[in-house]
C-alpha cells in the first residue's frame, strides 16, 4: 500500500516542473532566432573552411563574402551588397522547406557588385583546389584565374555554415562548403577549302586565281557584369598572295560577305557585332558589350569568308596567314587579356626549264631548279654519258594541257591558256600551278627545226608535316616535301619513265633528292632541217628539252590561311 507523498516531496516535483518549462521556453526562444536545421544538414562542428575543385595548380583565386549571418537580423547581405533587393535574398536564402538559388540574374547581379575581393593565393603545385579556413558564417563568391591564356573560370559559390564556437548556422538547402569551378576553353580553329575538296584542310596547293572557303570557329565565353568592360575581338590578316572575295565570285569584298553566326542563326551587323576594319587583306571584328554580357554559356561562333589566291602570289618565300582572337579574361583587371591564334597555308608551284640544242662536243650544263629563301638559285650540274652538251634554243612555243592532253591549262595569269615562248636562252617557265598532272607540248618549232611529234607529261604532288602548337598558336601544317614525276611520250604513245625528283623544304630552303635518275629520257628528240623539202636535202641534229622541265622549280607559293595583311 502507497501512501500519499509528504509534503517536503509535493514541493520538490514543482520546483523540477518549473525548471523543465523554463528550459522549454529558452528552446523555442533560440529556435524562433535560428532558421531551422534541413534534413541533411551540417552537424555541431561543421567545417568553416571553403574548398574549390576544378582549377590546376598555378592559377589565382579571390574571394569576398556575399551574405553575413547576424544574431539579430539573420541572414543579410554583406558590405558591398546591401543595396541588392531583400527579395533577392530571400531567393537565395531560402527557408527550412524552400531550396535556396541563385539565377544567372542573380549571379550576374552579385557579380556586378563584387569590385573588391580578396586575395586568396594561388593553387599549389601538384594539386587542383584551393581552400580558406577560418572563415565566418555566410555565402562566399569565389572567382579564379588560370595560369593558361584559353581557360576562363565562372563564379562559384560555396558557404561556411558555422560560426567561430562551432555553433551551427545552416543555410536551407542546396549549398555545400565546397564547390567545383566550371570553365570556358576559348578556343579558335581555322580552315580552308579549295573547290572540289570534300573536307576542310590545315594546307592546300592552289592555282592562282583559285577561291578559297574560309571558316573560322571560336568559342565566345560568358561574361558576367564582373566584366566591367569586356572584349572580345577577332583579326583576320592576308598575306599579299590573297585578297577578299565575293560569294559569287572574284574581286573585293563587302562587309556582308562575312557572315558570322551561331549554328544556323546569324548574329545581327552592328547589333551583336561590329567591323571595324575592312580592307582587301584584313578584318576586325569586334563582339559588343551587350552581346557578351547576354549569354550565360560559352558559345561557338562561326565565321565565313572567301579570298582568292592572286598573281602576287610570292615563290619561295614563305608567308602565313593568321586568324587572331583577343579576348578579356580576369574581371579585376581590364587590361588582362588573353591572345590566341591559328594559321592555314597554300602553296603554288612554278616549273622552270631551260630548252636546249646540240652541238656534239664535251661540256656541262647547269639546270636552274628554284630558288632559296635568299634569292639564289638552286643548281646542279650535269654531264651526259654520251659526253654531247646543249646550249639555249630561243624560239619554240609550247603549250601547257591538262591530263587529257587536249583541254588547255589556264588560271588567272594565263586566262587564255599557257603558251610559254622559249626566250630569254631558251628559259621555259610557268608559275602558280596546283597540285595534279599536266602535258607540254610543242606547238609552234623554233627557226630552223622541225615541229615535234614527242611531248612530256608530269606529275606535281605534295606531302605535309605538322607544326606543333605553341602557346599563343595552335598547331597547323606546312608543306614538307613535293614530287616532281616525269615521263617523255613518242608520237605512238609509248612512255619512257623521267626523271623523278623530291623537294624538301626547310625554312625557306628547298632540297632535291633525285629517286629516279631518267638521264637523258626527259628529253624532247627535234629535227633540225632546211626549211621545206623542196629545197634540197634535209640534214638532222638532235634539240632536247631538258627534264620537261626537269624540275619543278621551288617556285612555292606559301600562302598561309587565316590571317591578313594590316593596312
Amino acid at each position: 500500500v502507497h501512501g500519499f507523498p509528504s509534503e517536503g516531496k509535493r514541493k520538490h516535483r514543482y520546483v523540477l516542473s518549473k525548471m523543465m518549462a523554463l528550459v522549454i521556453a529558452m528552446v523555442m526562444t533560440v529556435a524562433m532566432v535560428l532558421p531551422a536545421m534541413a534534413e541533411g544538414s551540417v552537424a555541431d562542428g561543421a567545417s568553416k573552411t571553403i574548398k574549390v575543385d576544378g582549377l590546376a595548380a598555378g592559377d589565382t583565386v579571390k574571394y569576398v563574402q556575399v551574405i553575413e549571418w547576424d544574431q539579430t537580423a539573420g541572414w543579410k547581405w554583406a558590405s558591398g551588397f546591401t543595396d541588392l533587393s531583400s527579395q533577392m535574398l530571400s531567393e537565395v536564402v531560402g527557408t527550412s522547406t524552400v531550396a535556396g538559388k541563385i539565377t544567372d540574374a542573380t549571379a550576374t547581379a552579385i557579380a556586378a557588385k563584387a569590385t573588391s575581393m580578396t586575395d586568396g593565393g594561388s593553387v599549389a603545385a601538384g594539386t587542383t583546389s584551393w581552400t580558406k579556413d577560418n572563415l565566418a558564417p555566410g555565402l562566399y563568391m569565389v572567382q579564379a584565374v588560370a595560369t593558361t591564356a584559353e581557360v576562363i573560370y565562372n563564379p562559384v559559390f560555396v558557404a561556411v555554415q558555422a560560426d567561430g564556437t562551432g555553433t551551427v548556422v545552416t543555410l536551407p538547402l542546396n549549398y555545400a562548403d565546397n564547390g567545383t569551378a566550371k570553365k570556358s576553353d576559348v578556343t579558335v580553329d581555322k580552315k580552308a577549302k579549295s573547290a572540289g575538296d570534300a573536307e576542310w584542310q590545315d594546307a592546300t596547293t592552289e592555282d592562282v586565281g583559285d577561291i578559297i572557303d574560309y571558316k573560322v570557329e571560336t568559342t565566345v565565353p560568358a561574361y558576367l557584369e564582373s566584366y566591367t568592360d569586356p572584349i572580345f575581338n577577332v583579326t583576320d590578316d592576308l598575306s599579299d598572295g590573297l585578297t577578299f572575295a565575293v560569294k559569287e565570285g572574284s574581286g573585293e569584298a563587302a562587309l556582308t560577305d562575312i557572315t558570322v553566326k551561331v549554328g544556323e542563326t546569324a548574329l545581327t551587323l552592328d547589333t551583336d557585332y561590329k567591323i571595324t576594319t575592312k580592307t582587301t587583306t584584313k578584318w576586325v571584328i569586334e563582339f559588343q558589350k551587350s552581346y557578351l554580357q547576354s549569354r550565360t554559356a560559352a558559345t561557338v561562333v562561326t565565321i565565313e569568308y572567301k579570298a582568292k589566291i592572286t598573281d602576287d602570289a610570292k615563290s619561295v618565300n614563305p608567308e602565313t596567314n593568321k586568324v587572331k582572337i583577343e579576348y578579356s579574361r580576369n574581371p579585376n583587371d581590364t587590361s588582362d587579356h588573353g591572345t590566341k591564334e591559328d594559321k592555314t597555308t597554300h602553296y603554288t608551284f612554278d616549273i622552270d626549264a631551260k630548252l636546249q640544242g646540240d652541238d656534239n662536243y664535251t661540256t656541262s650544263e647547269i639546270i636552274k631548279v628554284g630558288k632559296n629563301a635568299d634569292g639564289t638559285d638552286i643548281t646542279e650540274t650535269k654531264t651526259y654519258s654520251n659526253k654531247t652538251t646543249h646550249h639555249p634554243v630561243d624560239g619554240a612555243e609550247f603549250t601547257l594541257y591538262k591530263a587529257d592532253g587536249t583541254t588547255k591549262y589556264t588560271n588567272s595569269t594565263y586566262p587564255d591558256g599557257v603558251v610559254i615562248n622559249s626566250a630569254n636562252g631558251g628559259l621555259l617557265e610557268i608559275k602558280g600551278l596546283d597540285e595534279g598532272i599536266y602535258v607540254l607540248k610543242e606547238t609552234k618549232a623554233a627557226t630552223g627545226y622541225m615541229l615535234m611529234t614527242d611531248y612530256l607529261e608530269f606529275k606535281i604532288s605534295a606531302t605535309y608535316k605538322d607544326v606543333p602548337a605553341t602557346a599563343t598558336c595552335n598547331a597547323y601544317k606546312e608543306l614538307d616535301t613535293y614530287k616532281v614525276e616525269v615521263w617523255h611520250v613518242a608520237a605512238d604513245g609509248t612512255k619512257t619513265q623521267g626523271n623523278t625528283s623530291t623537294y624538301t623544304l626547310n625554312q625557306g630552303t628547298i632540297t632535291k633528292t633525285n629517286e629516279v635518275a631518267g638521264d637523258q629520257s626527259n628529253e624532247l628528240i627535234n629535227t633540225k632541217g632546211q626549211s621545206l623539202p623542196s629545197t634540197g636535202g634535209m640534214g638532222t641534229t638532235i634539240f632536247y628539252i631538258i627534264g620537261a622541265i626537269l624540275v619543278i622549280g621551288a617556285g612555292i607559293l606559301l600562302v598561309t590561311r587565316r590571317r591578313m595583311n594590316s593596312n
